[in-house]
């Protein structure tokens, strides 16, 4: 039976800086749009949020693709998103307590698993970012979830916020996935 080395997957997961770097750009294009947009519509939050669920869903699933420690969570955080960028396109004119909730459930979530793995990754550079993140995903998601006046404003910069940091992570992950297959390569 053919083994795969070690050496090999992570020469095969470095390929992938590339859509890492292009989705963390998407996500702070995103982050810059919904941070500047005048919140007036709540089918355009709507849309917005949806997006911004259907962009982390796609990245969870495309990192859950190319790890083998804790590959279910990014798998299930994924598909997760996916359906709630669904709901969120499908349903725009939920009211704002429904589409708070999701964004503060969903954050929490993502602020758990963020700072989780940033834990168990404490001996990778910059492995501290993702334990940052983590926890300023979590502050929101339960800033969300606790919100009884729910508003389009508070929904805007969460969402915003949320895209502007994941976008820098993703960045940040992508250029040492970079550096990661330059070295690979060399030796």
């Amino acid at each position: 039976m053919d083994t795969v080395s070690d050496r090999e997957i992570a020469l095969g997961v470095s390929r992938l800086w590339g859509l890492q770097l292009f989705l963390g750009i998407l996500f702070l294009i995103l982050g810059f749009v919904v941070l500047s947009y005048d919140a007036d519509s709540v089918t355009t939050v709507a849309i917005l949020i949806g997006v911004s669920f259907c962009f982390t869903g796609v990245s969870w699933i495309v990192i859950g693709s190319t790890v083998r420690e804790m590959r279910w969570w990014f798998v299930v955080g994924g598909v997760l998103a996916l359906i709630a960028g669904i709901i969120a396109f499908v349903h725009p004119y939920d009211t704002l307590k429904v589409l708070g909730l999701i964004l503060g459930w969903f954050l929490l979530v993502t602020g758990i698993i963020d700072f989780i793995v940033s834990l168990t990754n404490r001996d990778r550079d910059l492995w501290w970012l993702g334990l940052v993140t983590g926890i300023v995903m979590f502050g929101l998601g339960a800033w969300a979830v606790r919100e009884d006046e729910r508003s389009v404003i508070l929904l805007v910069t969460i969402v915003g916020v949320y895209c502007l940091l994941r976008g820098m992570m993703m960045i940040i992950a992508a250029f040492q996935l970079r550096k990661i297959k330059k070295e690979l390569q060399s030796a």
